[in-house]
C-alpha cells in the first residue's frame, strides 16, 4: 500500500546525495505555498466516474540539512459537482494532511529541482440533494501516499519561486481517487 511513496522517498534521497556538488545551502526550516488545478480521476466499485478539475492549494512547512528533510503541510484539493438538469446535484471534495520527505537541490546556480514523498491522511466529503427535497451527506477518511516534483528559481538565500507537479491517492474500499495538482509555488527559508 505506501510501496510507492517510500520508493520515492528513497529516490529523492539518493539523487540529493548525487548532487551536492553544486547544492546551494538551503539548511534550516522552510514554509511554501502554492495554488493551482486539481485534476481527479474518479472510480466507483470498478465502474468509470470520468474526469473533472477544480482549484486547490497547498501549505507546508519543515526541516532540511543542506538539501534534504522532512515536510508536514496541508493539502485542499477543491471538489467536483455534478447536476443532471431535473434538480439532482452532487458534491465531492478532498482535502487532508502531509508528513513526508522533502528535497531540495540545485543542478546550477540559480536553478532548483525538488522532490517530495510521503503519507497523505486524507478526508472526502460528499452531499448530495435531490428533486424530491432529500438531502444526503457524508465524509469519508484514509491514510494513503502523496509524491511530487518541482523545478524554479532561488531567488536569493531565503525566497525561491517554481512550479510543482503532485500526486494524491484517495482509496479505500469502494472509491478510489487519483488527483494531480498542477501549482505555482513559492518558499521562504529561515
Amino acid at each position: 500500500m505506501y510501496k510507492k511513496p517510500a520508493a520515492l522517498a528513497l529516490l529523492v534521497a539518493a539523487a540529493c546525495v548525487g548532487s551536492n556538488a553544486q547544492a546551494a545551502d538551503v539548511t534550516g526550516w522552510f514554509v511554501n505555498g502554492g495554488v493551482g488545478g486539481a485534476h481527479y480521476t474518479a472510480s466507483f466499485e470498478g465502474t468509470n466516474l470520468g474526469k473533472e478539475s477544480d482549484t486547490g492549494f497547498q501549505i507546508n512547512g519543515g526541516w532540511r540539512s543542506q538539501f534534504i528533510g522532512f515536510e508536514a503541510g496541508y493539502v485542499d484539493l477543491g471538489g467536483v459537482s455534478a447536476n443532471d438538469g431535473m434538480g439532482d446535484s452532487a458534491r465531492i471534495s478532498g482535502k487532508g494532511w502531509t508528513a513526508g520527505l522533502n528535497g531540495h537541490f540545485n543542478p546550477a546556480e540559480k536553478w532548483y529541482i525538488s522532490a517530495r514523498a510521503g503519507f497523505f491522511g486524507w478526508t472526502v466529503d460528499g452531499h448530495a440533494d435531490f428533486a424530491d427535497g432529500t438531502h444526503l451527506s457524508g465524509s469519508e477518511y484514509g491514510l494513503n501516499g502523496y509524491a511530487g516534483a518541482g523545478t524554479g528559481v532561488d531567488i536569493d538565500r531565503h525566497w525561491s519561486v517554481g512550479v510543482n507537479f503532485d500526486y494524491y491517492k484517495l482509496n479505500k474500499h469502494h472509491f478510489n481517487v487519483d488527483t494531480k495538482l498542477y501549482s505555482v509555488i513559492a518558499e521562504y527559508r529561515f
